[in-house]
């Protein structure tokens, strides 16, 4: 992997309207491993006081995505999450991780992590994303 595509992915997700609407942090990008890092706000409670499923989800996502992308692919698409939700959070700051498990040539199996800032395991979640044919530099 060059360093100049790994300032491109930094530079695409970092200039993404999602990106900035709810105010992620890259930590660390390696080719094929990312850490994001994402302050909670009070717009992201949902109805049980509590961080909605829906923002465990998202971070995710976009920390797999982004290791997928780390691999030299300039398009990753996500075909399936699977996600596991164990325990609430409410306040403070929450890491995302996503690492390779597996790659093949169209597609890549990667798992997420998801953590308090006691490091404690808040959400796992494995997800298969699609790599574009031809794009890899």
């Amino acid at each position: 992997m060059t360093p100049e595509h790994l300032k491109k992915v930094i530079t695409d997700f970092e200039s993404s309207p999602f990106w900035n609407f709810i105010g992620l942090e890259l930590r660390e990008l390696r080719e094929g491993y990312v850490l994001l890092a994402l302050p909670l706000q009070k717009e992201f409670i949902n109805v049980r006081n509590s961080v909605h499923g829906g923002i465990y989800a998202s971070i995710l996502d976009t920390a797999m995505g982004m290791a997928g992308r780390s691999l030299g692919y300039d398009e990753v698409a996500t075909l399936h999450l699977n996600i596991q939700y164990l325990k609430s959070v409410m306040d403070g700051t929450v890491y995302s991780e996503a690492e390779i498990v597996h790659q093949n040539r169209s597609t890549v199996l990667i798992e997420g992590r998801l953590k308090n800032e006691d490091g404690e395991l808040i959400g796992h979640c494995t997800g298969t994303f699609k790599l574009s044919k031809g794009e890899k530099g």
